[in-house]
């Protein structure tokens, strides 16, 4: 098993890493879901079981379960966070941005979708019962409240993994070996650049005999004809 040590390099610098605007999001956003589900919480234990969003179970254990949720998830992007940009690994680091990226969009929906479905059955719910019961209505309008700002803040996320996916992206084609990180051997522009070390054929050498000399020509050369006497 491959230890954390040896995927990241470098130090960790936490000045830095407070002053992400991922980091600032995700800690606002993590404590927006902590008072959405402990408001939700509190309100039902107050009515002894009963949600108070128009007596409608499902509606306060949407507004729970979502909070929940993005309250330990958001643990773990913060951790994330702290070595996302000392990942040694380019691959490992895309695939954790699409996968963050994802799950921020998706979360997005659902507190969009909570907030619409909990101001709705609060909007239908009689308050006469709740004068008695105060900490009710603003354990209520909280969460509804924070619901909202959670919509804000997981949008603005959004933005900020789109940027950190094109900027993977783009150190991703920096780091690609081509011919154009080889030196121009030609010297001029306009040709095509070799490899370095590119070594160029030469042909074998072959010694050629000496040129021949008049000796050696008549040497060679068969005697004259001499016809028989009869």
């Amino acid at each position: 098993m491959v230890s954390l040590s040896a995927m990241v390099s470098g130090p960790f610098n936490f000045r830095t890493y407070v002053r992400k605007p991922q980091v600032l999001l995700r800690f606002a956003s993590w404590v927006f879901s902590i008072i959405v589900f402990g408001c939700l919480t509190s309100a039902r234990s107050e009515l002894r079981g009963i949600c108070p969003l128009g007596r409608d179970t499902n509606a306060c254990n949407y507004g729970i379960a979502i909070g929940v949720i993005a309250f330990l998830v958001l643990m773990g992007l913060l951790f994330v966070d702290a070595i996302i940009d000392r990942l040694i690994d380019l691959n490992m680091k895309k695939r954790i941005i699409l996968a963050d990226l994802g799950f921020t969009a998706l979360w997005t929906l659902l507190w969009f979708i909570g907030f619409c479905y909990m101001t709705n059955r609060w909007a239908n719910t009689s308050k006469v019962g709740f004068n008695l019961l105060p900490g009710v209505t603003t354990n209520v309008n909280s969460a509804l409240a924070f619901t909202f700002f959670s919509v804000l803040s997981w949008g603005a996320l959004i933005f900020f993994g789109v940027r950190q996916y094109r900027e993977s992206q783009n150190s991703n084609a920096q780091q690609q070996p081509g011919y154009d990180n080889y030196p121009n051997v030609g010297g001029t522009s306009g040709q095509v650049p070799q490899p370095p070390n590119l070594q160029t054929y030469q042909e074998p050498f072959h010694q050629q005999p000496p040129p021949a000399t008049e000796e050696v020509k008549k040497a060679e050369e068969p005697p004259p004809y001499v016809p028989p006497n009869y």
